[in-house]
């Protein structure tokens, strides 16, 4: 009887299509009509084909376009972080204010039978490979390291979403009618853990030490030991931390959720050991080209040095001729520069703004009032932001920042005098709309270009997203054209940096070293260098140096205070602050008030540190155990 290869859950698939529709894409003809399923592992180029597509097709990596419900809710991980929150009012996390947005059972989930299709194709292409002989033994080794690192990304976005999931290494064979012999219970959230650092550790030394600019979005050396860094740090954060969290039932009995504390320094120091020697090859170096400290750390994330910076490690390119553009600047340009529509959609809350210390190294709390109380009053609101750190003006475009010749308006409003004090005339619409005050026969735009109002689609906090905006693109209309090319950046050396600092406070007895880790960073922003560490500053530097890059959400899950009140550094209650320039028509300066953006207050729940497995996977494989806090 003929056999197949399945994953332990093809049967999510089955539910839908039959199982001939579920094979692996090895065993189908190519569309080209070239090179048939018979050939592909008689060429040399058919192979490489197939591994191209499983990194371009296979390898989800919460990148640009990766948005919760589509993208119209803005609700990716930036917007539902502590970071920043969706402009305009199309989900109900971002209306309805006197409402409470309770996070999804199922929020960044990635569904099981997606991913297993991927996992189950990289598990054939291996068994496939090493059966092959067109290739020499060095050539196979390194394509067999390349796809296990593929494989072993796959299981990292399982782990971080929903804990120990089931652990398949190599293909199954499926005879059919059998369906309990792919039916795989879950393994222990420690063991996948185990199973992706052991592969990194394995491939390291067989991946080459660096990539040409042709091949960056292929795995190397450093996209190994970066993986590792990344998930040992997470898997010592759940150990450490985990007990912070009430959750019980049988998945954590089981250990399919959570991880013993007694594990947290084996894996803080297996973190620490893939930082420290990804630093010491010294294959990567921080950016560091530009005199200008803010402009430098534009162009680290910019088209214009295109991922040629020297510090990504590990990045997703795109190609708008090829059809491989992205719509990220479309969706995220400031209300004026937006062409025929969108654009404005996740926007900076005042919180992430001050995140960001001063120069010197003082908090970065603005000062808005002068010491007896009054307002402090300025010429333009670009002034109040004055001394900060650079990095703020490099991520984030704050009221009156240049952009294209032009300035980035955000004004709450006009008041009839000066110093703050005098009759205001808000802005009630969005900017091209009507918002006129004429006060003693003058008429006054109530608006700025790029926002002011409650409603429409522009930003409702004051602020706008720099990081990774193309300043060079042109032509921001028609969204579904995806006309940007910035390449997103999956690791970088900037993280290692504060990975190693992190590891090192979590150890304990490295101070030093960690302070030199985060002081390279600091040193390279141009602000103040530390005189002392402690794991608050590590993961305050983390918080702006890896704004928006899609880790923040994570981190506040790994270390166990997402759900706590936003007063302890959480996510409940969480919606964010504005910050409200008012033009002062006596002096003709700016004053500033803060405000409260017309956005729900936000419920995250324990359960959500792992996400629900659906009911299609649970009742097609009984021997899956439903995370804690759902049922069944």
């Amino acid at each position: 009887m003929k056999m197949k290869y399945f994953s332990p859950l093809f049967v999510s698939c089955a539910l839908t299509l039959s199982l001939y529709s579920c094979n692996d894409y090895l065993d189908r003809e190519l569309t080209s009509g070239v090179i048939t399923s018979d050939l592909i592992w008689e060429s040399p180029q058919a192979i490489q084909s197939v591994l191209v597509t499983m990194y371009d097709e296979g390898l989800r990596l919460d990148e640009f376009d990766d948005w919760f419900t589509g993208k119209s809710n803005l609700l990716n991980l930036t917007s539902l972080s502590d970071e920043a929150t969706g402009a305009y009012q199309k989900d109900y996390a971002f209306s309805n204010a006197n409402s409470i947005y309770t996070y999804s059972d199922y929020v960044f989930e990635d569904p099981f039978a997606t991913r297993y299709v991927q996992i189950r194709r990289t598990n054939d292409f291996l068994k496939k490979l090493n059966e092959t002989a067109v290739l020499s033994t060095e050539e196979k080794r390194v394509i067999d390291a390349e796809a296990r690192w593929i494989r072993a990304m796959q299981y990292f976005g399982l782990v971080k979403r929903y804990g120990g999931v089931p652990l398949l290494t190599a293909p199954q064979e499926y005879v059919p009618g059998d369906f309990e012999g792919l039916q795989v219970p879950r393994n222990k959230e420690s063991e996948v853990y185990d199973f992706i650092i052991a592969e990194c550790k394995a491939i390291s030394d067989i991946l080459p030490a660096s990539r040409t600019a042709e091949s960056k979005y292929r795995a190397s050396k450093g996209a190994a030991l970066a993986l590792c860094s990344r998930a040992a740090l997470y898997a010592g954060s759940i150990a450490k931390y985990g007990s912070n969290a009430n959750l019980s039932g049988e998945a954590v009995t089981r250990g399919y959720v959570g991880i013993a504390s007694s594990e947290a320094m084996r894996y803080f120091t297996e973190s620490y050991n893939a930082s420290k020697a990804l630093l010491d090859a010294g294959t990567y170096s921080l950016y560091n080209k530009n005199a200008d400290k803010a402009e430098n750390f534009y162009e680290l994330f910019s088209k214009s040095v295109n991922g040629n910076n020297g510090e990504y490690i590990f990045q997703k390119t795109f190609n708008v001729s090829a059809g491989k553009g992205h719509m990220w600047d479309k969706m995220n340009a400031p209300f004026s520069y937006r062409g025929d529509g969108w654009g404005c959609g996740v926007t900076p809350t005042l919180e992430m703004v001050e995140a960001f210390e001063y120069s010197d190294g003082s908090p970065g709390k603005l000062a808005l009032k002068n010491t007896d109380g009054t307002p402090r009053s300025f010429d333009s609101p670009y002034d109040l932001f004055a001394g900060k750190d650079p990095r703020l003006f490099a991520s984030i475009y704050v009221p009156g920042a240049p952009l294209k010749g032009s300035k980035v308006e955000w004004i709450r409003g006009v008041i009839n005098g000066q110093n703050g004090s005098g009759q205001k005339y808000q802005a009630q619409n969005q900017p091209d709309k009507d918002n006129v005050a004429t006060i003693d026969g003058v008429r006054y735009n109530t608006s700025g270009k790029d926002g002011g109002a409650d409603v429409g689609d522009a930003s409702k906090t004051g602020f706008y997203m720099r990081k990774f905006f193309d300043e060079t693109l042109t032509d921001m209309t028609n969204i579904d054209a995806k006309r940007s090319e910035t390449p997103w950046v999956v690791f970088r050396l900037g993280e290692i940096y504060l990975n190693l600092a992190e590891a090192c406070v979590e150890l304990g007895g490295r101070d030093a070293e960690a302070l030199q880790a985060v002081n390279a960073i600091r040193s390279r922003a141009g602000i103040q260098p530390l005189e002392a560490i402690s794991t608050a500053k590590v993961r305050q530097e983390r918080k702006v140096e890896l704004a928006f890059e899609k880790l923040r959400f994570w981190d506040l899950k790994r270390w166990r205070v997402a759900h706590l009140d936003e007063s302890q550094g959480g996510l409940t209650n969480y919606r964010g602050t504005a910050l409200y320039p008012w033009f002062n028509v006596k002096s003709k300066k700016f004053t500033f008030e803060t405000g409260v953006p017309p956005k729900q207050k936000r419920l995250f729940l324990e359960r959500n540190y792992y996400i629900r497995i659906s009911p299609t996977d649970l009742s097609t494989n009984p021997q899956l155990v439903q995370n804690p806090g759902y049922g069944n």
